[in-house]
């Protein structure tokens, strides 16, 4: 973030140094959209837990797990809830790290992270993984959830209307300006 942030600041800066605020008045929907983009893949993405269930807030759309929903959470690529209808739903903000990243889990930070006994663990499921550390705050909550009597309320799945219409606006904006300059 700090560095997409300082990226758009020295674009700024080199299209007002170079050609003055015409310029700079010109590079200013691209540098909307860089923003735009950047805000919405790289800041808004997240994963929250409550006492409700499971919250993933992506780049187009928003889930809400419930935990009577939740059947299994899985960190092969990203943290991923399934749920006892078929329903697979990733969050962009617990990717999974690397083939290199961390591949010599210990049996105790198995149990940790509440890996099934006896399954081999990935890399991906370590604490050095966006994925594996959200994995073991959403399995501890959900197994506090289970002592817990529980609604029987749906997945919510909705588009994510802010990122959409601020890229959509931007988008438009700069083929605005590539036609009309």
């Amino acid at each position: 973030m700090v560095l997409g942030a300082l990226v758009l600041a020295a674009w700024g800066w080199l299209a007002l140094r170079d050609g003055g605020s015409g310029a700079l008045l010109d590079q200013a929907p691209w540098l909307l959209l860089a923003a735009a983009a950047t805000w919405a893949v790289l800041v808004r993405p997240s994963v929250g837990v409550d006492d409700d269930g499971v919250h993933l807030r992506n780049v187009v759309r928003d889930v809400d797990v419930p935990w009577s929903q939740l059947s299994a959470v899985d960190t092969r690529f990203a943290l991923t809830l399934l749920t006892g209808d078929g329903g697979r739903y990733v969050a962009w903000a617990a990717p999974a790290s690397g083939r290199y990243a961390d591949v010599r889990m210990t049996a105790r930070e198995a149990r940790t992270l509440g890996l099934d006994e006896g399954a081999a663990p990935t890399a991906s499921a370590s604490w050095a993984a966006g994925s594996g550390a959200a994995a073991a705050w959403v399995r501890r909550e959900w197994r506090r959830a289970l002592d817990r009597p529980q609604p029987d309320a749906p997945v919510r799945v909705r588009p994510a209307v802010a990122p959409v219409v601020v890229l959509g606006g931007a988008v438009l904006l700069c083929v605005v300006t590539a036609l009309v300059g």
